[in-house]
């Protein structure tokens, strides 16, 4: 209000010592002299008005005398408080942090890769993950944005948005087991169950025959690969074709027991 008062009187001097300059009744000294004192008056002005701005207080209302006690802090986002920092008159600085808020809307995932996997990364693929603590159900998401430098233990951070938000009550601060598909390729696969390593060979049974009395295996030696969801892939099937039925289950009992 003080410098509003001084403004009124300021644009008025610097606009008579404007006028008497153009015609030469006063001298530049005493013309710059006002200007200077207009324009620094008025950069105080726009600057004491920002900062009223940005404490929510109206500076045509305190033009007008309105004076307030109180200036309001409004959160930048709406949420849940999950914690406060402060008490009831503790002084707070620029860089003081007075309360936590949580909005649960927009769940996102982060994950830490180890450094050796990162260049097998990349946007938009696809990611399975699950809360070990709550269920074995399988979520999906996708890679959403890949930090650009590794952390202190060798990690790196991906960034990733769910798919569904909606489908399962996630909180902050959950702990998460999640894989993240780098690559597809198809293969011909059988239950791990049904795969036998003994002195690194593996095998499974094939069913030979079925009578009354009871189902006849042949055993088969095969190559595998990569398991994935309790599968295994077969790299190598000599010996073994799609329409051939294996055994799934006791596979380890009966090859063991030959």
């Amino acid at each position: 209000m003080e410098v509003n008062g001084k403004l009124e009187y300021l644009k008025s001097e610097y606009l008579r010592q404007k006028t008497m300059m153009e015609e030469n009744i006063t001298s530049q000294k005493s013309f710059l002299q006002s200007e200077s004192n207009y324009k620094t008056t008025m950069a105080q002005y726009n600057g004491l008005r920002k900062q009223l701005t940005l404490l929510n207080i109206s500076p045509a209302q305190v033009e007008n005398g309105n004076m307030s006690s109180v200036a309001t802090i409004y959160a930048p986002i709406s949420g849940s408080i999950t914690k406060v920092d402060v008490t009831r008159g503790t002084y707070v600085s620029p860089a003081t942090s007075i309360m936590e808020i949580i909005d649960n809307d927009h769940i996102h995932l982060e994950l830490s890769v180890f450094e050796k996997d990162i260049m097998k990364l990349k946007k938009g693929q696809e990611i399975n993950f699950k809360v070990p603590e709550s269920s074995n159900k399988v979520y999906k998401a996708e890679v959403h944005l890949i930090g650009t430098s590794i952390e202190e233990n060798r990690t790196i951070k991906v960034h990733a948005h769910l798919e569904n938000e909606k489908e399962a009550h996630f909180l902050p601060g959950m702990f998460v087991e999640a894989e993240i598909i780098t690559e597809l390729s198809e293969a011909n696969a059988v239950p791990e169950t049904a795969v036998v390593e003994i002195e690194n060979t593996y095998s499974l049974l094939k069913l030979n025959e079925e009578t009354n009395e009871g189902y006849y295996f042949d055993s088969v030696s095969v190559k595998v690969g990569n398991t994935n969801g309790g599968n295994i892939a077969l790299t190598s099937m000599e010996g073994l074709t799609i329409e051939d039925k294996i055994l799934t289950k006791g596979t380890f009992n009966l090859i063991g027991g030959e």
